[in-house]
């Protein structure tokens, strides 16, 4: 159960609010900004789970495509001389590193991302609103989609 905010809570969280609300486009300089900031905070965290939950998704089936790619190059039976030999020897395992490295980096993208809105979600759930916001500010970059 969380405590009730203090004064001095209270205003550090609206100043939060205002700074989450500035840091995604919004006016800051409104009459209540908890009462704006935090359905929209929630609404980015979803989002933001589950675009992060689809984007590693789908660099494991970029990483699983990747490996079938190079193991079936491989395992092929070549025909047609050693210029298709050379071919798939070379540029099959070329292709799947090329896409193992782009999985690569969207995993490194998503999976903090993804982290840091369930930390979000968390520190929601528990009342700790100026927590929350702190992270939304510091570490979960805008989307442009609010």
């Amino acid at each position: 159960m969380p405590r009730p905010m203090s004064r001095k809570d209270s205003a550090q969280a609206e100043l939060l609010a205002r700074r989450y609300l500035a840091s995604r486009g919004a006016a800051p300089m409104v009459d209540d900004p908890l009462r704006i900031a935090l359905p929209r905070l929630r609404q980015e965290v979803t989002a933001a789970c589950r675009l992060a939950r689809l984007d590693l998704t789908l660099a494991v089936g970029l990483t699983i495509a990747a490996l079938t790619v190079v193991v079936t190059a491989w395992l092929a039976p070549v025909h047609g001389g050693i210029l298709v030999a050379l071919l798939h020897l070379h540029l099959a395992p070329l292709v799947g590193l090329g896409v193992a490295i782009w999985a690569a980096i969207v995993m490194e993208r998503s999976g903090p991302r993804l982290l840091t809105a369930r930390r979000i979600a968390q520190a929601l759930r528990a009342g700790s609103v100026m927590e929350a916001f702190d992270l939304a500010v510091t570490r979960l970059p805008a989307t442009g989609a609010a």
